[in-house]
């Protein structure tokens, strides 16, 4: 009798264990029209292995770094016509797209408006295709790119147990021969855990654990020019499930370094927040002379939204930008303060920097009275730089009745000049120097 009793008490624990578990759905999977804010974790010393049935994986002390929102819209959505690119026109192609809105620029290059799509039905949501804008000065190139074997990122439905394979690749071709690249993604998923998963968020009672082995296979060349003939990265994917939200509640990304994984990326499901910006730029050419375009390279984090102001008032309207990495020419020599103000939610931060903008073959003319440091003194208010460069020049010619005072420290390379025109009264007191 003590025997049927532990039996059946055994076959109901194994009962409620088994409805305890969670099983995900394609329809419990994002749809056309949601936002989903993703919340990017500082790294630290977590164990995101731990596998098993009724597992509680407590990471409430995640600590919050940045956030960014993953949008889901119809693929007709995404700014193409019929005409265009019909292929995201057939929803037996694909249904849904999701875009992270991120720019991502590398020297003059510039990639803007990322989309993924994707085709999503009872069995699998497989990745078929992609699309981004590639900048490059004032021009740009619109890629559509559909895959030669669609990605299968999830099998529907996820179950405790589940194991699969699966293999994609993609083609990435920018006229003329400018960039190439072939990727080939192979998959190794399982369903390998459930229970509850705890975030900085929340709590979540029902959750599956997905791993997912990735081996990435690129070749990619520039200007024909092969930069990575076969580079093979293996990363492992590791995310929980919560059939109450269309995104995965939590999302690890480890990559294969020598026999070890390292985690890269921990991001969590989560309400919109705004973290403090910090607005920050490069720019390039270093040494930019007289009408040359410069470009801005906007390192900030945090952002949403910019404000560019070049200090070049002579530019008029063409004086500040919105754009991310913006460009501007400018046409006169000086010294300009730049100031780019990062802008999130209500929160802003402001960065300032000079730029010496060099002159070529440009006459600094003094029409003033008094000292040479004063900008007034010269036409369009324009002072010499320090520093006088071959094939510049300078002329003094003061008011009738005034003079020029040398009051700073004044170089003349050679093949520079220095003109006092006649009559006009130039005051030297030892701070020039003249190279030869």
């Amino acid at each position: 009798m003590k025997f049927y009793i532990v039996y059946i008490i055994s076959c109901l624990l194994f009962s409620v264990s088994l409805q305890a578990q969670s099983t995900y759905y394609s329809t419990n999977y994002a749809v056309n029209g949601d936002t989903i804010y993703l919340t990017k974790a500082q790294l630290g010393s977590y164990n995101f292995d731990t596998t098993g049935a009724n597992i509680t994986w407590n990471y409430s002390s995640l600590t919050a770094a940045s956030q960014n929102s993953l949008i889901f819209l119809a693929p007709t959505q995404t700014g193409f016509s019929i005409i265009q690119w019909p292929y995201v026109y057939n929803s037996t192609n694909v249904n849904l797209s999701s875009t992270d809105g991120q720019t991502i620029a590398v020297g003059g290059l510039e990639e803007t408006n990322p989309n993924n799509y994707y085709l999503k039905n009872t069995s699998a949501l497989q990745q078929k295709a992609s699309s981004f804008t590639i900048a490059i000065d004032n021009s740009a190139i619109n890629i559509k790119n559909v895959y030669t074997n669609p990605d299968t990122i999830y099998r529907f439905p996820l179950l405790f147990g589940n194991t699969y394979t699966s293999h994609g690749s993609y083609t990435i071709s920018i006229p003329p021969n400018l960039y190439y690249q072939n990727v080939i993604i192979n998959r190794v998923d399982s369903v390998n855990g459930w229970g509850t998963v705890i975030t900085s968020y929340g709590t979540f009672s029902n959750c599956l654990k997905l791993v997912s082995y990735v081996t990435e296979i690129d070749s990619i060349a520039i200007n024909n020019n092969p930069i990575d003939a076969i580079d093979t990265v293996i990363y492992k994917q590791l995310q929980w499930f919560d059939p109450s939200k269309g995104y995965p509640v939590l999302s690890v990304t480890e990559d294969k370094v020598v026999n070890s994984f390292i985690t890269q990326t921990i991001q969590y499901f989560d309400s919109e927040k705004f973290f403090q910006p910090q607005a920050l730029f490069a720019y390039y050419p270093l040494t930019p002379n007289m009408g040359d375009t410069v470009t801005f390279q906007n390192l900030s984090t945090n952002a949403q939204t910019y404000k560019w102001y070049f200090g070049d008032t002579s530019s008029g309207t063409n004086d500040s930008s919105t754009q991310i990495n913006p460009q501007h020419s400018f046409v006169n020599p000086g010294t300009y303060s730049v100031e780019l103000i990062a802008y999130t939610g209500p929160l802003t931060d402001t960065f300032n920097l000079s730029i010496v903008v060099n002159p070529v073959n440009f006459t600094y003319t003094f029409n003033g009275n008094g000292n040479w440091s004063v900008a007034s003194n010269w036409s369009n208010n324009l002072v010499p730089p320090s520093t006088l460069s071959a094939n510049n020049s300078i002329v003094i010619d003061p008011v009738i009745g005034g003079q020029c005072i040398l009051n700073v420290t004044q170089h003349i390379s050679s093949g520079a000049t220095i003109t006092i025109m006649p009559g006009k009264v130039f005051i030297i007191p030892e701070l020039l120097s003249i190279s030869q």
